[in-house]
């Protein structure tokens, strides 16, 4: 016991968090306990990490369990990183991710997990690196180099996918956000890939045309002459994939930097007027509204979707040897940028 809360050892091998807090009922002193468990053998954290803060503002139902072995306000948490759920959307402020709570090298756990809010899964994070100098956007901070390595597309598989989805912390109806990005001097267009993006708790992608409850998604895509456009997951997509949508640009120039900045608007239930638009370097580049993303209130912009990859999918979309890409300065916003 820390205090009043009890803590609990369990086994779990396919358990990706360390631990996690929950009210659960005692049946021996007839109350509800506050159980921090500690999976795996993870030890019990630093008295400054969140997960005490959730279990001490937990409020004890008055009332017995529903049924038996029932568990109460489960939440799970990462040992090495100290995020609570909550992002500067909650309240308002835009959240920014510019990469500079990492050293140069390996994408630190910890930074990485808290410059996301903690997603679910990290894959293809050992595929990247922090940069400085030349390879940094001002050479006087610091980006994320992506690398996609040979022979490699979709995400089915690892070693070729870089893909996580963060909760924004917020449930929105409208969202601004912007990244840069470089494509080197060299790169291997060969016949797209997929670049960050937003979307709903389910986030659709992979093929079939949403029906409105099974979620929607947009992310920017490369084509095979280094065009950019959207990629969107919408109801009246013409095929089974999702709809390319290419962005009015002349043919990327690589080795320079550009601001790709996106603002997504769903469609009010029964109606067409879901709107995109997209910015290069302060240009606009695409304006398409009349969409269609969804049918009921309840599909809201609640997750950003950072995929990077060669692909669709199949060796065709692969690259012939090992590329990279750079990425840096992310700014998600509910109010205008």
């Amino acid at each position: 016991m820390q205090g009043d809360i009890r803590l609990f050892e369990a086994q779990s091998p396919n358990q990706p968090f360390e631990m996690a807090a929950k009210l659960q009922w005692n049946p021996q002193t007839s109350q509800w306990d506050k159980v921090l468990v500690l999976y795996n053998g993870a030890q019990s954290p630093p008295l400054n990490h969140p997960v005490w803060h959730y279990l001490d503002n937990l409020e004890r139902p008055r009332r017995q369990p529903a049924r038996a072995g029932e568990n109460l306000a489960y939440q799970p948490f990462r040992a090495n990183a100290f995020c609570t759920g909550q992002t500067p959307l909650a309240s308002g402020k835009p959240m920014y991710i510019s990469f500079e709570n990492s050293k140069p090298g390996v994408y630190q756990e910890k930074a990485f997990l808290n410059d996301w809010n903690c997603p679910d899964w990290e894959m293809g994070r050992d595929l990247t690196r922090i940069v400085n100098g030349r390879e940094s956007r001002s050479g006087q901070d610091q980006a994320l180099r992506i690398n996609l390595n040979h022979g490699q597309s979709g995400c089915n598989k690892l070693g070729g996918c870089i893909n996580w989805k963060p909760e924004l912390g917020a449930r929105l109806d409208s969202i601004f956000y912007s990244y840069w990005v470089k494509f080197p001097p060299g790169f291997d267009f060969v016949l797209g890939g997929k670049l960050p993006g937003v979307g709903d708790e389910q986030s659709k992608s992979g093929g079939g045309r949403p029906d409105g409850h099974d979620g929607w998604s947009v992310r920017a895509m490369w084509n095979k002459d280094g065009v950019l456009g959207q990629y969107v997951y919408h109801m009246d997509q013409p095929k089974h994939f999702g709809e390319f949508m290419p962005w009015d640009m002349e043919p990327l120039e690589q080795g320079r930097w550009y601001q790709v900045k996106t603002f997504v608007r769903l469609n009010a239930p029964g109606q067409r007027d879901g709107i995109i638009r997209t910015w290069l370097n302060g240009r606009q580049v695409m304006y398409r509204q009349n969409l269609r993303f969804r049918a009921g209130p309840d599909e809201k912009i609640s997750r950003f979707l950072f995929s990077v990859f060669y692909g669709g999918s199949g060796p065709e979309w692969a690259p012939s040897r090992d590329m990279m890409l750079y990425l840096d300065d992310f700014v998600i916003s509910a109010g205008q940028l």
